[in-house]
C-alpha cells in the first residue's frame, strides 16, 4: 500500500492535518485534493493534484473537511471508487484504544482512553479527550478541547463544539450539534442544536 497520503480539503482543517503529519511522519509524501483550488497549485508546500476524491490514485485518502455530512458523502464516494483510506493519530502515546475506523484523524494533544471505540471518518481535534468506554459513531467531529466523560455514546454525524463537556453515560442521538462551551448533563434524544449550561435545544438543524 502506498505511503503517500492525499488530504481532500485544503482549507484550514486540511492545513492543520498536513502540518501535523509532516511533524509526526516527516517522510510521508502529502498531496491535496480540493474542488475549489486549481490542480497544479500548491498549499503550504503541498501540491493540489485532484479535484474529486474518486479520482485519487497512488495514495491513501483522508477527507479533511469539517462538515460531517459532506465528509461522509465524499468518503463514501471515494470508497465506492476503490480509493484506499488512511488513518492518522498524531500522538500514539496518548491513544489507548483500538484503532479508529478508516479515514479518521486524531490530532495533537487529544487523549483516547481504554476501550473507547471510534468509527470511520471521525475527527478528534486538537486537545479533545475521549474517556474510557466511549463509543463514537461514524463521521462525528469533536472540536478542540471538548471532553467526553466515560461511557458516553455519540450517534452518527454528531458535532461537539470547542470546550464542550458531556457527562458520563450520556447518549447523544445522531446529527446533533453541541455548541462551544456547552455542558451536556443528560441524554439527548432529539436532533438539533444545543447550547448553554446545562445544554438546551435552541434550534432545529437546517434542511
Amino acid at each position: 500500500m502506498s505511503d503517500r497520503i492525499c488530504l481532500f480539503g485544503a482549507g484550514g482543517h486540511g492545513r492543520v492535518v498536513a502540518g501535523q503529519i509532516k511533524a509526526r511522519l516527516p517522510q510521508t509524501d502529502i498531496c491535496f485534493g480540493d474542488a475549489q483550488k486549481p490542480v497544479g497549485s500548491t498549499v503550504n508546500g503541498c501540491s493540489v493534484e485532484f479535484a474529486t476524491p474518486q479520482v485519487v490514485r497512488d495514495a491513501r485518502l483522508i477527507v479533511t473537511i469539517g462538515d460531517n455530512a459532506l465528509r461522509a458523502r465524499l468518503q463514501q464516494a471515494a470508497i465506492e471508487a476503490g480509493v484506499p483510506m488512511a488513518v492518522f493519530i498524531a500522538d500514539p502515546d496518548r491513544y489507548f484504544a483500538e484503532p479508529p475506523g478508516e479515514g479518521s484523524m486524531v490530532l495533537a494533544g487529544a487523549v483516547v482512553n481504554s476501550d473507547a471505540r471510534i468509527g470511520a471518518g471521525v475527527i478528534v481535534n486538537s486537545g479533545a479527550i475521549i474517556e474510557h468506554d466511549c463509543a463514537i459513531d461514524v463521521f462525528c467531529h469533536l472540536a478542540p478541547g471538548c471532553i467526553l466523560a466515560g461511557d458516553t455514546v455519540l450517534g452518527a454525524c454528531v458535532f461537539v463544539g470547542a470546550g464542550a463537556r458531556i457527562v458520563n453515560q450520556a447518549r447523544i442521538t445522531a446529527r446533533t450539534v453541541i455548541g462551544a462551551g456547552a455542558t451536556v448533563i443528560r441524554d439527548i434524544t432529539e436532533p438539533g442544536i444545543y447550547a448553554g449550561t446545562p445544554a438546551r435545544r435552541i434550534a432545529a438543524l437546517p434542511g
